[in-house]
Order: C-alpha cells, then structure tokens, then sequence
C-alpha cells in the first residue's frame, strides 16, 4: 500500500510529504511487489486548508501508468474508498 497525493505542505515552503505518483511506481520498482495499492489519494484538508496549507500532485492514473512503465509485473489494484482489499 503507497500514499501517492504528493502532498506538499505550503506554508513549509511547498515542502513534499508523500509521495507521488512518478515515485511511489519507482518504489515499485525496488520492492517489486505482487500487487501495489494506492492509498491517501482522495485526502482533503477540507475547502479552507486546500488553497492555503495544501497542494495535491498526481493522479491515480498518473501512478497506474507509471507503475506499468517502471515495474510491469507489479498490478496495480485500485480500490474505491471503503471496499476491503482482498488478496
């Protein structure tokens, strides 16, 4: 399971968090795992924190593709929110 949002904090100068779609496929990479989950994709800090403490980078799409191109035989499992995970 990776947190892929790229979450950056603004008030730390745009400081990044989590990471992001491009890294966490890396990181698929090095681990080589059967299966890669995304997870804190749809974090929100809520309508005020967003514009002003809170920057979100990437895509679920973004990881998926990213995941194919750097670790092909990891599948990517995408689970809306809530939906147990069963392996």
């Amino acid at each position: 399971m990776l947190s892929v949002n790229g979450l950056r904090i603004r008030p730390m100068m745009n400081k990044q968090v989590v990471m992001d779609p491009d890294e966490a496929a890396r990181l698929c990479t090095i681990l080589k795992p059967r299966y890669a989950v995304p997870m804190h994709y749809a974090f929100t800090g809520g309508a005020l924190q967003d514009p002003l403490l809170l920057k979100h980078d990437g895509t679920l799409e973004q990881f998926a593709t990213a995941a194919a191109r750097y670790a092909p035989e990891t599948t990517v499992r995408i689970l809306p929110t809530g939906e147990p995970l069963r392996v």
